[in-house]
């Protein structure tokens, strides 16, 4: 008999809704980011579920239902600040990854594990900052590929996912000599130098680095 229990957890329930990728995508970013955390070294300021105030403060003042209120104002006292963070709940989490992150990255219509990584360090490091990761990713691909027209012009790393990076990505996946596992480790590769240029930039993030680095280890896995 198998020591793991299948009674569904309160988190399999509450993603059951979306697409199976990213049912299991946030399940696995929501034990990454842990709970409420108010770390004065943070630079986005007080975070829960790995939202912080600095990004829920711009993603949360819609107003949907026309009340007047902001929708993430959840104290409904006219501001989103620290007590709106601790208000958050799971489900916040999982709609607002959803529609600032895994969507907006069209992670669903990448290869698995590529949605996936690129949707963890979206959250991380700026959905701009996943789509170079992936670029760069990507030219080291075509740089070890045998010569192809792909190869002969490397992408312009700018963060702009659009036919050219998708024919390069196709091009770099197909190749029996990188593939789907090639890509992942250029692009873990890629990831641990961003790390690194972070805390050369910003020595008093270094205490992160060891954290990060295991992060980087853990993508497309």
């Amino acid at each position: 008999m198998s020591g793991t229990s299948s009674t569904p957890t309160d988190l399999d329930i509450l993603v059951q809704g979306y697409s199976t990728r990213y049912a299991a995508a946030i399940k696995k970013l929501l034990l990454i980011e842990g709970g409420f955390v108010d770390d004065p070294l943070d630079r986005g300021g007080a975070t829960k579920f790995g939202i912080s105030l600095r990004f829920l403060a711009v993603a949360g003042a819609f107003d949907s239902d026309g009340d007047g209120i902001a929708d993430f104002d959840l104290d409904m006292d006219g501001d989103i600040d620290g007590v709106d963070i601790r208000k958050l709940t799971r489900g916040d989490a999982v709609y607002l990854y959803l529609k600032h992150f895994w969507e907006p990255l069209g992670a669903d219509s990448l290869p698995v594990p590529i949605g996936e990584m690129l949707f963890d360090q979206g959250v991380n490091g700026g959905l701009t900052a996943a789509r170079k990761l992936l670029q760069r990713a990507i030219n080291t691909g075509l740089l070890l590929i045998p010569v192809s027209t792909a190869k002969k012009s490397l992408l312009k790393v700018d963060g702009g996912i659009g036919d050219i990076t998708m024919a390069a990505l196709r091009e770099v996946v197909q190749s029996n000599s990188f593939g789907v596992t090639g890509l992942v480790s250029a692009y873990r590769d890629a990831v641990r130098e961003r790390y690194r240029n972070i805390v050369a930039r910003y020595p008093e993030q270094k205490r992160f680095l060891n954290g990060w680095l295991a992060r980087a280890e853990e993508l497309g896995r």
